[in-house]
């Protein structure tokens, strides 16, 4: 009896280590800052806008089809969240989904380059971005 509770004990310790390492290490953020332009019915607006890009590790792919996810801010205005990203070399296209199924392709973000291309509320965003320390 007292070595089923030995084994039980460390089963649910294991569990619950497990549940905490893929909480918490199970994506890398990393925040930009985007000097660009909307442009909507030939109107050009410059922008600064934000993004907080969050890539997933290698082992969310078991449970979803994203490889990353994005929260774009245009200040004082609007908040935008993006959850089905898919990487393709140094960048990840953006794509609308509903119920988790890609709906249409809304944009694209390049890590290596900076160039950020959206399609959202305002009007269709182009800018470069640069990466920013937590602020």
């Amino acid at each position: 009896m007292r070595l089923l509770g030995k084994i039980v004990g460390w089963l649910v310790a294991s569990i619950v280590l497990l549940y905490v390492f893929l909480v918490y290490f199970s994506s890398v953020e990393s925040k930009y800052e985007c000097d660009g332009a909307f442009v909507l019915d030939g109107v050009t607006e410059s922008a600064t806008v934000f993004i907080r890009l969050e890539e997933y590790r290698p082992w969310v792919s078991i449970w979803s089809d994203a490889d990353a996810s994005l929260w774009l801010e245009i200040p004082n205005e609007h908040v935008e969240y993006f959850d089905n990203l898919v990487r393709v070399a140094d960048s990840y296209q953006i794509w609308e989904s509903q119920y988790g199924n890609k709906t249409g392709l809304r944009g694209n973000f390049s890590t290596l380059s900076g160039a950020f291309a959206l399609d959202t509320h305002k009007g269709f965003y182009d800018g470069t971005c640069a990466r920013i320390d937590n602020r």
